[in-house]
């Protein structure tokens, strides 16, 4: 009975882990490249994910990596962010909303760097950099969340971080983008192998009984 027991709860885990990842599903990104600093490392990450709060609506968050940096400045952090959206749906500056109000949207904005235009500039002045960066794009016709991992070059994100150590490469601020997906954190690899193990177990209980069940009657 106890056997049972713990199989049936470490399927109710399974299910409601499922449930979650459906009903709140993210991607992120690494920002990796940049015309200022090394290649290869990651200097941002951009979350897209579906809104818990507004059923319906996409949530972005772009998280500059700190530690990834020269010296940061006393005045670090993001001044402007650029994405794309699928061609195929209608959005425009009214749909994006929760936007901190002394950043403004612009639309076919040039990232600079090398790295062109993207549907979307979002962008802040000097005195209000930010480490993080959030909004939600509402009221959009059937968008998901790779509607907005999309560009006709090899960049889905770009962004303008400033004020770092400029001693490392002559410049206090760079351009910086990319779209190499964030791996999938270890612990839920480790998860899913747990689940794994957990079926594996139940199986091997079952062929024991039935085993068992067969002997007892052949002896009998």
């Amino acid at each position: 009975m106890l056997n049972r027991k713990l199989f049936f709860t470490g399927l109710f885990a399974v299910c409601m882990f499922v449930s979650l990842q459906v009903n709140a599903a993210s991607v992120s990104y690494f920002l990796d490249q940049s015309n200022d600093l090394e290649d290869g490392v990651s200097y941002a990450k951009v979350t897209i994910s579906d809104s818990i709060d507004h059923v319906g609506d996409i949530e972005f968050s772009i998280e500059v990596i700190a530690g990834a940096f020269p010296e940061a400045l006393s005045n670090f952090g993001m001044q402007s962010f650029y994405f794309n959206f699928d061609d195929s749906l209608t959005v425009d500056e009214g749909n994006l909303v929760d936007i901190n109000p002394s950043w403004s949207v612009n639309t076919n904005k040039n990232a600079g760097g090398g790295f062109g235009k993207f549907d979307f500039g979002l962008a802040g002045k000097g005195n209000n950099r930010t480490d993080i960066l959030s909004f939600r794009i509402t009221d959009v016709t059937g968008d998901s969340i790779a509607s907005y991992a999309f560009s006709s070059g090899s960049e889905y994100f770009a962004a303008h971080i400033a004020d770092y150590d400029s001693s490392v490469s002559g410049n206090t601020s760079g351009k910086f983008a990319g779209s190499s997906v964030v791996p999938i954190p270890a612990s839920v690899w480790l998860f899913i192998s747990g689940i794994g193990l957990l079926f594996g177990w139940k199986r091997k209980q079952q062929v024991r009984i039935t085993d068992e069940s067969m002997n007892l009657r052949h002896n009998t």
